[in-house]
């Protein structure tokens, strides 16, 4: 199964390590990015009402961008 990285991109200046984990296709990867950021975000909505800025990118074994979620979107279905 291929390796998929999940990279935050945030406005602020803080550095976000990726994480690597293994999916048997790009669709499954984009949906577990998709729960994973509706977790980040409904977990800071709970500390701080200020969302999230920026967004989750979803890139292939050789680092390249394959998918992006923005955050606002996600902080926008939620609320």
């Amino acid at each position: 199964m291929p390796l998929y990285y999940f990279q935050l991109r945030t406005t602020d200046a803080a550095a976000h390590p990726a994480q690597c984990r293994t999916f048997p296709d790009l669709a499954t990867a984009l949906a577990e990015a998709q729960h994973s950021a509706r977790s980040m975000i409904r977990n800071r909505m709970r500390r701080i009402q200020d969302p999230l800025k920026g967004s989750l990118d979803i890139e292939d074994e050789m680092r390249q961008p394959r998918a992006r979620i923005l955050l606002a979107d996600v902080a926008y279905q939620i609320s």
